[in-house]
């Protein structure tokens, strides 16, 4: 056989003929063959682009369809609580129930909980007023047994010397007496002046100023660099009610010449504004020592300051929430959520979605709840603004409770 001869000339196999790409195209099967291509990432932006102008355009209809709550006509005063029945469990409810706990996907270093928690230990075991009248209905009632506990020396009345008023709610606090002793104890006050300082408590169990001439100098000053006494001078005059004011004495403040002490009133504020008693007069750093030695202590307790500005930020931050709303109201669970934020929680949903590599909620170290406010709890703040009133609580037809802002 001739070596040139092969199978392929043998069985005829032959070589089918190159078409061109027009040909191909037009002679396929498939419909989609003359389709313009385009690339992936091209045509994957613009979907995305598409998607998000979607759902603008949902938000905005969602928005202005937005309809106010249905109302049952029942509005709730009082929030109830199965452990606060009386004053003094609502101030135990109150202390216990103000912060939340750590959870343990919190997503915070040992550095940052350490210094959560350390906020949360060395805030003062303190109470609004507000508060209490949030669990209990603010009656005669109420306040007769605040006063019959005040006598017995079970509860000490603080008034907030130079920080809010009536109106705001945080114009008085209360203490159990028990925690008062305890902070007492664990300061670096001298035991001996403890003792002095309870026995004038106790001779004094209704007084929120006590005389300088009850204790000697040196407790004196002890007790006020500790933080429990206040002058009551330094801040100006006492906490004054807009309750007593006067009309009078606005006609005399406007024709005041602007930047005068008499165009705030002047020395004589007190007695303008309604007070009674004696004025206090300013003086000199020179008599700073007579002055306080002259002038009426107030009680206060240490870390009042940061108590007091992490309960303006918690309310504000509850208003500045139910303001997202088109009417300043929704559903309280609604609100709860907005409170805790997305957070990533360990229920069946969330854990699945970790597994599958998907977006389950952001920690919760990187919501305003922990970063700012060190874990308020929201059913804390909801009560002390209830309490302030700030909002309101009703029954709505279809959605459990609502919330209204009245500011």
């Amino acid at each position: 056989m001739p070596l040139y001869l092969t199978a392929a000339h043998s069985s005829r196999i032959t070589k089918p003929a190159q078409r061109s790409v027009s040909s191909a195209r037009r002679h396929s099967s498939s419909p989609f063959a003359n389709a313009p291509r385009t690339k992936a990432s091209s045509q994957r932006s613009k979907s995305v682009s598409d998607a998000f102008n979607k759902l603008e355009d949902v938000d905005e209809e969602d928005d202005e369809a937005e309809e106010r709550l249905v109302p049952s006509g029942k509005i709730l005063t009082t929030i109830s609580v199965d452990s606060a029945q009386d004053v003094l469990s609502a101030v135990q409810h109150t202390r216990m129930s103000m912060f939340a706990a750590i959870p343990d996907r919190a997503g915070m270093n040992s550095v940052r909980i350490s210094e959560v928690l350390n906020f949360q230990r060395n805030m003062p075991s303190v109470v609004t007023l507000a508060h209490v009248h949030a669990l209990i209905a603010a009656s005669s009632k109420t306040e007769r047994q605040i006063a019959a506990l005040q006598s017995a020396g079970k509860l000490r009345k603080i008034k907030v010397t130079g920080r809010g008023n009536d109106i705001s709610g945080t114009g008085e606090v209360l203490i159990l007496m028990n925690d008062l002793q305890t902070l007492l104890e664990r300061s670096h006050v001298a035991p001996d002046v403890v003792t002095d300082f309870c026995n004038v408590l106790r001779r004094q169990p209704r007084a929120t100023f006590i005389s300088p001439r009850d204790l000697p100098p040196s407790h004196v000053t002890a007790l006020t660099r500790a933080g429990f006494l206040v002058s009551s001078s330094l801040s100006g005059s006492r906490s004054l009610s807009l309750a007593g004011s006067s009309l009078v004495s606005t006609t005399k403040i406007s024709r005041a010449a602007s930047g005068t002490s008499d165009a705030v009133g002047g020395d004589a504020a007190f007695e303008n504004l309604g007070g009674v008693g004696t004025a206090k007069r300013r003086q000199s750093s020179l008599h700073f020592s007579q002055t306080f030695q002259g002038s009426d202590l107030a009680l206060s307790v240490p870390n009042i300051g940061p108590y007091l500005r992490l309960l303006s930020a918690g309310r504000a931050h509850l208003l500045e929430l139910l303001g997202k709303s088109k009417y300043r109201e929704g559903p309280l669970y609604l609100l709860r959520e907005r409170w805790d934020g997305a957070v990533d929680s360990d229920n069946r949903a969330s854990v699945a979605k970790r597994i599958r590599g998907e977006f389950s909620g952001v920690m919760p170290a990187k919501t305003k709840k922990w970063r700012d406010l060190y874990g308020l709890n929201f059913d804390w703040v909801v009560e002390e603004c209830l309490g302030a009133g700030l909002i309101e609580l009703f029954e709505t037809r279809s959605v459990g409770l609502g919330i209204r802002a009245l500011t």
